[in-house]
This record gives structure tokens, sequence and C-alpha cells, in this order.
């Protein structure tokens, strides 16, 4: 065999290397092979923006681009139900016993003329007989009358059989008037009152005289005395002097006139038939006291009437109570019917029951509508006769309670009164929260006293004081002429409902209002005044309310972000896992992390990265303090193009191990204003809608890649 191209020196070099590398490698164990690799991958981006960090609701652009912070909150409120009204209880009640219960009065009126009593005198004889001729035949002409002794009369009869069969009277009166329409005087009059049929008299009165066309009163008072069924009423004697000698005009229609009159009579004890009668019947106005509130009509959302009743009566008894110009829902009446069932002997009967009177509009005018916070209430107990006769006493009772409870007005109409609501509270104010410390020097700050005002009185606010509370900046006080001036509050108007808006400003020409702010505050201890009719009735019993009326004092800020900013620290959490980047997180062992920051804001940043695992627990703070520049500003004070920042952080393998454990990356960006600034120095710089602080972390790591051959 020959060969043609004889293998060079080099090549059989080479063979002999790899033939004694196949030899090793034969007689040895195979062993991996490592070297170390470079990849640059991102790992967090994020951006910094007010405007993301603020509810919608609170930014807003300016004409310009510029942002405006605006916060609304309530400081106090207060409504009817709480400040305005409370409608106390109020009742009506009657009670009464037997002496309530009124016998019928009885009566009669007993005329007798000149000439009856000369047909009289004829017609008995005697004596007498000469005088009647004498009178009747000189009718028209004028005689001298001659003395008459005694008078002929009837007995009179009072009949209640159908009332009573006797009974203690506790009270009543017979009264006796007798008028003497003849020419002469009577004289010697006896008049009695008995019981029929009995021996003795209840009642004898004697008249001494009465003179000619003159009249006599007597009263016999009844009280105490054991009455029957039937009264006898006689006229015992009556006579008349005549005319003593001197002519009188004789004209037979001339007479004499008895009225009597038994009243007011009510039992102690008796066995009676009681007639159909009303034992209560009254109309009562109940005026309930509101201090110098003076309403003329409420109308109630919510109330009850409650009926108690307790009666001994043996019969039975009806009820009628009307609340006087009070109307349902439905447009009726509040009339309430109750019927009381006879009592049992020696007992008693109870009725307590509640009534909804919820809706009900109420007239508080009172009977004549002159009057203010007054019911007008009637009641009606009506006693039914049941024909039986009952034997009742004093002891027997009747008791009537009727009362307006609970009544919660739904609306309320007339003077409300005057009333001063102090407000003194602490409230949280989260209004420049996305600022977690530092201060700012604003430009500009418009802070609103806002009132709306649903109650229909006039009034006034007054805001006493106001002090701004933070956690790193301490207190500042309100101070300029605000403080404690009074501001007018508008009244509602009705029909509809129209709130009433008032508001007045703090400003820089009236207040320190922006130091106020400027501190960062997280509370506000506010003291507040609010008057109400402070020229009193000045709506003429016009005011109203309703139960959801409210007098509401708001705050609200707007604040046009031009400021000067003094370590003003904005956070940020984002997600922070090398495995999310589709990395071997196993194999790093060390690298370089870099803060890329895009910076449109014209004022300087310094960064702060914290990590920390899935528990929020902290693993490695990544930077701190890491200066990023301010945007560069153009002849209008106005960043156009962001300012880029990368600052490389070296991590070693140790530092890497823990940095693997991270899941959240919490970023601070305390801001400064550089007061170096020479195109702006010193101004206040307006912060646009387009300004943010881009951040990206990115990173080129080192890996350990093995092979095995």
């Amino acid at each position: 065999m020959s060969i043609t191209n004889p293998p060079t020196t080099r090549q059989l070099h080479t063979w002999y290397f790899l033939l004694l590398l196949l030899a090793v490698s034969a007689c040895k164990k195979e062993q991996p092979t490592r070297w170390d690799t470079e990849m640059l991958v991102p790992i967090v981006t994020t951006s910094v923006n007010l405007a993301n960090l603020v509810a919608d609701s609170a930014i807003s652009n300016a004409p310009d681009g510029s942002l405006i912070l605006s916060y609304n909150t309530n400081l106090y409120e207060f409504s009817l139900a709480d400040k305005i009204v409370q409608i106390p209880d109020t009742s009506i009640g009657q009670g009464f016993s037997l002496t309530s219960l009124t016998l019928p009065n009885q009566g009669f009126v007993y005329t007798i003329t000149l000439g009856e009593i000369a047909d009289n005198l004829i017609a008995n004889g005697g004596s007498g007989q000469f005088i009647g001729n004498l009178i009747k035949a000189q009718a028209g002409n004028s005689i001298p009358i001659p003395p008459i002794q005694g008078f002929p009369f009837s007995t009179f009869y009072f009949d209640a059989t159908a009332y009573f069969d006797s009974a203690i009277l506790a009270t009543g009166v017979a009264e006796i008037w007798a008028v003497n329409h003849l020419p002469v005087p009577v004289t010697n009059i006896l008049v009695q009152l008995r019981n029929s049929g009995d021996p003795g008299y209840i009642s004898q009165q004697y008249i001494d005289s009465i003179p000619a066309h003159d009249s006599v009163f007597l009263s016999i008072p009844l009280g105490g005395i054991k009455i029957k069924s039937k009264l006898e009423f006689n006229i015992l004697s009556m006579s008349t002097p005549g005319s003593q000698g001197n002519n009188v005009l004789i004209n037979l229609a001339d007479y004499i006139q008895l009225r009597m009159l038994a009243s007011s009579m009510t039992a102690h004890e008796a066995w009676a038939k009681f007639p159909t009668q009303n034992v209560v019947e009254r109309t009562e106005e109940v005026t309930v006291n509101i201090g110098d509130r003076k309403f003329t009509y409420v109308d109630a959302r919510s109330g009850k009437l409650h009926v108690f009743v307790t009666s001994t009566v043996e019969e039975q008894m009806y009820l009628e109570y009307t609340l006087v110009g009070a109307y349902d829902k439905h447009g009726k009446p509040i009339k309430e019917y109750t019927t009381i069932p006879p009592a049992p002997v020696g007992g008693t009967v109870t009725i307590d029951k509640y009534i909804d009177i919820s809706g009900t509009a109420i007239n508080l005018t009172g009977k004549d509508g002159s009057k203010f916070n007054t019911y007008t209430q009637r009641i009606v107990a009506r006693i039914d006769s049941s024909g039986i006769t009952r034997h009742i006493t004093s002891k027997d009772s009747l008791l009537i309670r009727y009362e307006i409870q609970d009544v919660a007005p739904n609306y309320i109409k007339g003077y409300a009164g005057r009333d001063t609501v102090k407000a003194t509270d602490t409230v949280a104010f989260d209004f420049l929260s996305i600022f977690k410390s530092g201060s700012l020097d604003l430009q500009e700050v418009n802070l609103k006293f806002s009132v709306e005002n649903s109650i229909g009185v006039d009034g006034q606010v007054k805001v006493k004081g106001l002090t701004a509370l933070s956690p790193n900046n301490g207190a500042k006080t309100l101070t300029g002429s605000v403080v404690g001036a009074t501001y007018q509050v508008n009244r509602a108007k009705d029909f509809p409902l129209q709130p009433g808006y008032s508001q007045f400003v703090l400003n820089n020409a009236n207040s320190n209002v922006r130091e106020l702010l400027g501190i960062l505050p997280n509370q506000l201890i506010y003291d507040v005044e609010v008057m109400t009719n402070t020229n009193g009735n000045n709506g003429q019993y016009r005011d109203f309310a309703y139960l959801e009326s409210k007098l509401k004092v708001g705050l609200n800020a707007e604040v046009p972000l031009s400021f000067i900013a003094n370590h003003l620290v904005l956070t940020d959490t984002v997600g922070f896992d090398f495995s999310n980047s589709n990395t071997n997180v196993a194999g790093i062992a060390d690298g370089i992390i870099y803060l890329i920051a895009q910076n449109k804001y014209p004022i300087e940043a310094k960064v702060t990265v914290r990590l920390t695992d899935e528990n929020w627990l902290p693993v490695d703070t990544l930077l701190f303090d890491q200066m990023i520049e301010a945007a560069t500003l153009d002849n209008q004070c106005r960043a156009q193009q962001p300012k880029r920042t990368k600052i490389p952080l070296y991590i070693d393998t140790e530092r890497m191990e823990k940095i693997k454990k991270a899941r959240h990356a919490v970023i601070w960006a305390d801001f400064h204003s550089n007061p170096n600034n020479t195109l702006c120095q010193g101004q206040y710089l307006r912060i646009y809608s387009d300004y943010k602080l881009d951040l990206t972390l990115s990173a080129r790591f080192n890996y350990k890649v093995s092979a095995d051959f």
C-alpha cells in the first residue's frame, strides 16, 4: 500500500492529542463542564403619576392642561327630628262619678189673671163673692180694691217616674220666680215642696210681700235631700191688702205668675232608670309646650292614640272621640268610637287600646284658628237607658283618658323658633393622602364652606375655628378675616321642596388656608356655629320642615397643582418576581440591576425601592435615596421632554439569593423643588396631566450553565 499524501507533522501531533484524550476519557469517570453567561431581562415597569393615584372624581384638568385636585366632605348636619322639633305627648281626659249623671230638670209656670181670681171668689161664695162681682162689674173703671184673704190655688206635680224611683240628691236647686202684674200688692205667700204622699215636706218658703208690678226670686237648695219620683209644689197661702182706698184701674187681664224650676239635680245615691243622656260632652284645647316654636300644622308620619277607660257603671256607655281638624290619608276625619259594656255588680270593666294615627294631618291652631301648638279634642260620653232600675252610688265612676303619643312629624309648618347649634368635632381629611410626607408651598387654594338647607328657615353660619393636624408637620390653625365672620343661610322653598344653597370661600386673600393645607393634614378640627331665624319670625309662620329635612355644612376644597415641593413623597407598589421574566431563577448567580427613570416632572426626586416577600415581610432595600434628575423647563416653565436617569446596582450571589424571594416592590419617590433652577427660580411650578415618572427595573444576570459530555 502506498500513501499518496503523507500527513504533516502538525496533523500527526493533533492525532496524537486526540488519541491521548480518548485514552484518558476511557480511564476516568465523567465530569460536567461549566461556564458563565450574561442575559439582560426586564423585571418591573411602573409609572408614578398623580392622575393614576387619585380618584377620577377628585382630579380634573384646567384649560391649560394643568391638574386641579378637588375634595368634598360633610362636616356636620342636623335634621328636623334631632334639632327643630320633637312633639311632646299630650292627653285629654275626664273622670266622673254618679254625680255626673244628671236627673232631668222639672218645672212649671202658673199664671192667674185678675178676672180668674174674681171668678174663683164668686165660685167660692161668702164674702169673697161680693168682691169678685165688684171686680167683674167695674172692669175698665178705676175703683178701690178691698183686701182679699186667701187666694185659691191648685197643687202642682213633678213626675219623674220615668227616670228614678228615689234618689238622695248630691246637688240640686228649686228656683221660684214670683211676678206680680196686679194693680195691688200680694202678701203672706207660703210655698211648700214635698214628696207626694209623705206627711212631711222637703222645703217650705215664706214670701212676706210682692209689691204691685214687681217680682221676687227664691232659690231652694235640694242637696242632701231624698226625693221620690213624684214631687208636689203647693201654694199654701196668698193674700192682698187691696188698694187701701186708692182707685186703681180694673183690668181683668192683669195677672200674677209663679215660675218654678227644679234643676242641676245629681244623685249621691239612686234607685233609678237613668235617661239616655250625654254624661260628658266637652271640646277642649290642649296646647303642648315646644319652647318658642309656634306650629300651625303637622303631618304625622307616625303616631298613636291611646284610649284608656275604666267603669263601674252598670249601664252600657258609648264614647266618641274627635281630633278636631285632623284627617287621615284618605281625607276622613279622625274619630274613634268605643263601646263600654256594663260593669258587673261590684266590679269594673276596662278598655285599653291603641289606634294608629300614622299619616294624619293635624291642624294646630285651636278652635278659632288663632292659636299655635294646640290640639282641639272633643269627647262625648253617652249613657243609654236600659229601662232597668239600677242602684248606683257615688262610688260608681267612669274614667276616660285619651293620649296622643309618639308623634313623629313628616312635615311641620309655622314658626320653627330660634336655634343656635354648635358643632365641634374632629374629622378625617384624606384630601392630600396621596402625599405620604413632606410639605407643600401652594400657590393658590380655594376652601369653601357650603350650606345646603332643606329646612324652610333663614339662618346664619359662623366658622369659629378650624385647625389642621398633620402626622408629620404638626398643627396649623386657621387665621384671617373669615374666622368669626357671619354668613347668611338661605331658606328652602316648598311645593316642591327646593333646598337653599349658600357658600363662603377661604382663599389667600382672607385667610392662611395655603399654609393650612400645605402641612398635608390628615385631620381637621372644626368649630362651626349655625343660627336659625336670627331675625325672629321673619317668615310670618311660613317656616316648614320635612322629617328628612337637613341643614348640611360641607367643606369643598379646590387646589390647582402649582406648588413648591419640600420632600413630597409619593408611593407605589408593584409586583416583583424573577420568575415572571422567563428566566431560570435557580441558575441566576449574580448580576447588575438597573433603575431606568424617565422623569417629566420639573422636580427632582430621590427614589427608594424596598422589596418584600409574599407576606409583605422585608427582603431587601434595593435602592435608597437614588437621585432622579428633574425634567428640563422651557421658557414657559413647562417640561416638554422627560429626563432620563440610569442607575446600575451590582448584586452579589449572597444578596441575589435573598432578592429571589421577593414578590413585591414598594417604591418611594421623594420630590423636592430645586431652588437653583435658574430659568424658573423660586416660581410655583404647575403640574400637568402628562407629567409622570416612569421607572423600569431591568437586570443583567450571570448564570451558571452546565453540560455533560
